[in-house]
């Protein structure tokens, strides 16, 4: 049986309960290390076990405090752990932000919503939870996704005050809402249908969907004005998730004074991850800019 031990968040005064090997994971973290997200989480489902969280610390002398969560994108049937994960996670530490790429549930296992939010709310409890053993700051810690991976992370920053999983492993809700979060060529909305990306609704909410879910799921309609501060960005001639999903969100969030950025290109397509070619290629550093100006 794993022994578990108890850090407080003490800040928020959330309590959260920590597998004792998850705190040595992070104790001798050096480069990137994997554990598996439902340890210590009592009973849990053969799905569940799939899901894991890879760890990015930075050395201490460059730490900027800054945690991100990274969600890859693959349309909510599968990941693009590499793209959009690890070789994100990369660039982040390197940057001085810690970084945790999040491998959570997805359609090709047969998962369907509330699985993929329980993945990482559960990623995000944990994080904030060992930051003060590692000079992180639990009240800047962020999430970011790419494609289906950023409506993900969109969902984070909108149902914070809703705890999705179920006992026994309910988190504490005063610990889920993210610091910031940033979407990269997203999939947002799931009932316009001209611009919706219909794979990603279809592996998300399955094919008995209801219109009051997809409207639910629609986080174009679901802006609150508590919400974290929303990086955006988008190319007009992406392929694959049409780019009007991003504009017609930051118009909803400037609506609701969210504090939010859009870049907005004309070129460089969908799923270049952190290394595009072309118009897009900057993107990055100004990303890195945006999160240090919010986390300060």
């Amino acid at each position: 049986m794993t022994k578990k031990g108890s850090i407080l968040n003490r800040k928020r005064g959330v309590g959260i309960s920590v597998p004792a090997f998850l705190l040595l994971f992070f104790c001798t973290a050096s480069s990137a290390q994997t554990m598996k997200l439902w340890e210590g989480a009592g009973t849990i489902t053969c799905k569940q076990k799939r899901s894991e969280l890879t760890a990015y610390l930075p050395e201490k002398e460059k730490s900027t405090g800054i945690s991100v969560i990274v969600c890859p994108g693959g349309s909510y049937h599968h990941l693009g752990l590499r793209g959009e994960g690890h070789n994100v996670a990369k660039f982040l530490q390197r940057e001085g932000i810690a970084a945790f790429v999040l491998r959570y549930r997805v359609g090709m296992h047969g998962n369907r919503h509330p699985a993929m939010i329980q993945d990482l709310q559960r990623a995000i409890a944990l994080v904030k939870g060992m930051c003060s053993e590692h000079s992180l700051d639990s009240a800047k810690v962020g999430v970011m996704g790419f494609s289906a991976g950023g409506h993900l992370a969109g969902v984070a920053g909108t149902y914070f005050d809703a705890c999705f999983t179920p006992p026994p492993c309910a988190l504490p809700q005063a610990s889920l809402k993210p610091a910031f979060v940033a979407m990269i060529y997203p999939v947002v909305t799931m009932q316009q249908e001209e611009i919706a990306h219909k794979r990603s609704r279809r592996n998300l909410l399955g094919r008995r969907r209801t219109p009051e879910m997809e409207r639910y799921m629609s986080l174009e309609q679901q802006v609150r004005p508590d919400m974290p501060p929303v990086f955006l960005l988008h190319c007009k001639d992406d392929q694959t998730v049409d780019y009007r999903n991003s504009v017609r969100y930051y118009e909803a969030l400037q609506a609701k004074n969210v504090r939010c950025k859009l870049l907005l290109y004309e070129r460089s397509g969908h799923g270049f991850g952190i290394a595009p070619k072309g118009e897009a290629s900057g993107w990055r550093l100004e990303l890195v800019q945006w999160v240090k100006e919010v986390g300060s």
